[in-house]
């Protein structure tokens, strides 16, 4: 969660107080709230000499590493601002209860209590099998320069580009070289993303089921929209999803991606669940109250014990599997309990039955 400075800006003209985040999106997030602010020679770096970049590039610079923070240790969430109030802090409980399903629909989930739940998918590696995009740009680039490429080199998908470049690859020991050569790659990864034409196996007919059950599904990347729907529209996977989580939505960590596709399909974060492939979404899931399938591939199985379930590919799964992993909610470590302070339970009376457990 972000710490937080009050401050006066102009908002098209008129002065006003917002709330600046003490980060470095703090500009991103001055535009996404519409706040004007006057520029100064330290605002506004010289980019006379700066090499033009595309954003589909910086965008691609993030999604070729797996180091993005997990985000919710403690259970904090999003920072709702109002003007004239005092910012409202939506962490993981608020929201599981603010979603919390009520009226016709709870009787509807009553009789459908598949649709209760939310499927929240990683693009990578889940969907799409971008391990194998990054080592055909990472291969490409190799090839351009004559540069040496080890067959396995894991570490390069672990680290920033960058570090990859001058301290596992060991191409050059320059930092202004090595950005360069960061960035071909990047600009390389979303030509592939771009031609990419396979989805990973079993993930088409494990959408489908899901969609049969009318089960809803978020998809969660870090690249762009624009990127995203082309590469699904090639797929034919687009109308599968009836939410998306992209790089326009400007989340910091993977944990708020995760809570913001909960919001846009309109489930508790406790009602959803997360299928990734990497050991940093399985933590984030769980930091969101959320259900974890890892899905082997870029990553061994024992790197993915966290999760609730893992599968070697999606086909392997049916949608009552989804109804087992919340089988045995309240009884689990972590899950919440009632608890008897100044007296005892009635006796006499016969003990509640619930999952297969018997309360005292």
């Amino acid at each position: 969660m972000h710490h937080i400075s009050v401050g006066s800006v102009a908002v098209f003209g008129q002065p006003c107080r917002c709330v600046r985040l003490c980060t470095q999106t703090q500009k991103a997030s001055r535009k996404a709230w519409g706040c004007r602010a006057a520029s100064t020679p330290q605002d506004q770096p010289n980019r006379s000499n700066a090499p033009r970049r595309s954003s589909q590039a910086e965008q691609a610079m993030e999604s070729l590493t797996s180091t993005s923070k997990i985000g919710s240790e403690y259970g904090e969430g999003f920072v709702e601002f109002r003007i004239g109030a005092q910012p409202l802090h939506l962490d993981v409980d608020t929201l599981n209860e603010r979603l919390k399903v009520q009226g016709a629909n709870r009787m509807r989930h009553a009789m459908r209590p598949d649709e209760a739940y939310g499927m929240v998918f990683s693009l990578d590696n889940v969907i799409i099998n971008t391990r194998q995009m990054q080592h055909r740009a990472w291969q490409r680039i190799a090839q351009e320069d004559n540069l040496e490429l080890p067959s396995m080199q894991r570490q390069i998908y672990d680290v920033r580009p960058e570090r990859a470049i001058t301290e596992v690859l060991q191409w050059t020991r320059d930092w202004g070289t090595a950005q360069k050569l960061a960035w071909r790659v990047a600009s390389a990864y979303v030509e592939e993303c771009s031609q990419g034409d396979e989805a990973v196996e079993g993930a088409r007919e494990w959408l489908q089921a899901l969609a049969a059950s009318r089960v809803p599904c978020a998809l969660v990347s870090s690249m762009s929209r624009l990127t995203i729907n082309e590469l699904l529209e090639r797929l034919q996977l687009s109308h599968f999803f009836q939410a998306f989580v992209t790089a326009e939505d400007g989340m910091d960590t993977i944990s708020q991606r995760f809570l913001s596709a909960s919001i846009k399909l309109g489930r508790p974060p406790n009602q959803c669940v997360v299928f990734d492939g990497s050991p940093a979404g399985i933590t984030a899931a769980h930091n969101c109250t959320m259900k974890a399938v890892a899905v082997q591939g870029a990553h061994k199985g024992y790197q993915l014990q966290a999760a609730d379930l893992t599968c070697s590919a999606l086909s392997e799964l049916s949608v009552y599997n989804v109804r087992r992993l919340f089988a045995n909610r309240g009884y689990e470590a972590m899950d919440l309990r009632h608890q008897f302070v100044g007296k005892k339970p009635t006796e006499g009376r016969w003990p509640k039955i619930a999952n297969a457990v018997i309360d005292p």
